[in-house]
């Protein structure tokens, strides 16, 4: 076929298409197309954002359950939100030298009462974000029931960010 009448016919086939998108279809093609820029994030940008985000999520799930006990619901949460919940026990095997650092940590803490969140950053692309959770004792001492764990990607951190 001679290539001046393959130009035409192109033409008229996109033309028969039609090429016309919804609101709907085209809202999410400007998202998708939102989620490809690229984008200059500092350390204090993506810390603060992660900061926000882990409050949002840990808040929803101490909604739910602070005890974590609730596996389906808390997993759908998770997965809604794009991240990884779980508990840091004392009494259960850590999965890394951070997590076991942590639960030591707030363990001593339990005493003096000072432990408070926590944002670990977890190699070049995720963070964890940690907020214990104390059992109190009728003698005013505390003890910790385990710490409430967010694994958040760097990924999803940076599309929480509203954008420029």
């Amino acid at each position: 076929m001679n290539i001046r009448y393959l130009f035409p016919l192109i033409l008229i086939l996109a033309g028969a298409c039609g090429g016309k998108l919804t609101q709907e279809e085209r809202a999410k093609l400007h998202e998708g197309m939102a989620t490809q820029d690229i984008r200059r994030v500092t350390d204090a940008e993506l810390q603060e954002a992660a900061l926000s985000l882990a409050g949002e999520i840990v808040r929803d799930v101490e909604r739910i359950d602070k005890f974590l006990l609730n596996k389906t619901r808390i997993d759908s949460l998770a997965a809604a939100r794009g991240v990884v919940v779980y508990p840091l026990r004392p009494d259960s095997s850590p999965r890394g030298e951070t997590e076991k650092q942590l639960i030591e940590a707030y363990m001593a803490a339990a005493a003096s009462g000072t432990a408070a969140d926590n944002l670990q950053k977890l190699g070049t692309d995720s963070m964890l974000f940690t907020r214990p959770v104390y059992l109190l004792h009728p003698d005013g001492s505390q003890e910790l029931s385990h710490a409430i764990g967010i694994r958040l990607s760097t990924r999803s951190i940076v599309l929480s960010m509203p954008q420029p």
